[in-house]
Formats: C-alpha cells, structure tokens, sequence
C-alpha cells in the first residue's frame, strides 16, 4: 500500500524545456492527496533555490526532502530532521572552499555562499544558473551540503581529497557532497519515520544519477524516460518523457489515479 509518493523537482516534476509543472503531474498530486496519500518533493535544491519555482508551492505539497536528503520540512516547513557535515569531511570541505580553486559553494540551514563567482567561472551550466549565490567566507555555522562545480574527468580528483563524503553529481557540471553513506534515501526515511509510515508503503520518481539510491532503495522507484541512463537501469518502471504524462501515466500503471 503506497501511504506517500516522492518526486524529484528538476527533470522529474519540474520541465526545464517548458518552463513549467506539467498539468497532468499537477492533477495526479491533487488526486493523490485527496486519497490521503502524502506528496513529497525530494530534490538536491535547498529551499531558498526552491523560491525561485513559486509555481512548485502552488501544489501544497506535504513535504520537502531538500539537499539531497540532508535537511527534511513537513508541509508547513518545518524542520523535522537533518543531518550536518561533520568532522574530517566538514575540515577537508572547508580546505577545499577556502582554496577557492574550485569554484564551492557552501550550504547552511538558511544560507548559500560562494567561494568564488561559479556560476560565471564555469561553462555547460543550464538549469544551475537560476541562483546566482553571493560570495562568502565559511562562518563557523553547521553545514548541510557542499556543492563542486567540477567535471566528471576531475571527479576522482575530488574523491581523493574528501575520502569520507559521498558525490551526487546532479549535472555535467558539477556535484553535491554529502556525507559518506547519506543521500536522499536518509531524508525520506526520516520523513516516513516521522509520520509514522512504514518503510515499504511508499514510492518515488526521479530521472537523473542523483536519483539513483533513491530510486533502488525504494519499493517502488520509477524513472522518467527523459532520465539518465543510470537510474532506468535501477528503476522498477520506466514511464514516459516529463512533457508526455510521465508522472500521470506511471500512476496509472501502478493503479493510483
């Protein structure tokens, strides 16, 4: 019995090629919710990234597993779990910010700043541009997220300076760092936990390689068919393109809607 349902934003619930929240998406949610079944976002953005898409607070969502699992709102916004950068992965990401030879960006509860202007500095950003995130020095306050702009030949560099955290690359581009062993996968659990819902009554939707544990570890995990390669090969279903009823057409697969 699925009691909650979770999408990805970028790719998944929101289409960068129109700009919008397709209609059907935004009628399965509504016909979900009216059968008591929670609707969640669960994306890499933080929520201040998230204020730039007013279209995605339209849906009145149930909750939001924000930086990749890392900090999790109830409906209202609420903070109701959250896991921080610690330890080694907090110093050696900080070493790596101050450098400011890879253009990093740090994340708190309520703040993101740059090492250096990144969303200048590096090319073959697309959606990534949408928050041009002001400059700063690390403040001392809890971290949630770190984000690389680095390519995925420069990848394994990275992993050699930051040993204990894990790489969630969300484009070309660049990459979230997360603790090692965390992803979205630890703040839908601690949503699910929270609302009491066990662990095998629930779904998600994804589409690209940050999706992946997400979508594997889930008792249903399907995957757009504009999705990476990566994630169809782990999903349970794929369903159409985003801007073809994907979302719609899986729910109805699976006897939904």
């Amino acid at each position: 019995m699925v009691r909650a349902v979770f999408f990805d934003f970028d790719n998944t619930l929101f289409s960068h090629r129109t700009l919008s929240i397709p209609q059907s998406a935004r009628d399965a949610i509504r016909i979900l919710q009216s059968k008591g079944i929670k609707c969640v976002l669960a994306t890499g953005r933080h929520m201040l990234e998230l204020e730039h898409f007013p279209e995605v607070f339209t849906l009145n969502l149930d909750g939001y597993v924000t930086i990749d699992g890392q900090l999790c709102l109830d409906g209202e916004r609420n903070i109701i779990c959250s896991n921080e950068i610690k330890g080694v992965a907090l110093e050696n990401l900080v070493s790596l910010f101050n450098r400011k030879e890879t253009p990093t960006i740090l994340v708190e509860v309520d703040r993101m700043y740059s090492n250096i202007h990144a969303q200048r500095d590096v090319e073959g950003l697309s959606y990534a541009t949408t928050v041009d995130h002001p400059l700063g020095e690390y403040s001392g306050k809890p971290i949630y997220l770190g984000i690389a702009y680095i390519t995925p030949e420069q990848e394994p560099w990275l992993h050699s300076i930051l040993p204990n955290c894990n790489f969630l690359r969300w484009s070309s581009a660049g990459v979230d760092i997360v603790p090692a062993g965390r992803d979205k996968v630890a703040g839908i659990e601690g949503y699910l936990e929270h609302f009491g819902i066990p662990l095998n009554d629930y779904m998600v939707f994804g589409d690209g390689d940050n999706d992946v544990g997400m979508v594997k570890a889930a008792p249903i995990g399907v995957v757009l068919g504009n999705g990476r390669e990566s994630a169809k090969s782990v999903a349970d279903f794929v369903t159409s393109d985003i801007d073809d009823n994907g979302v719609w057409n899986a729910l109805v697969h699976y006897g939904l809607i």
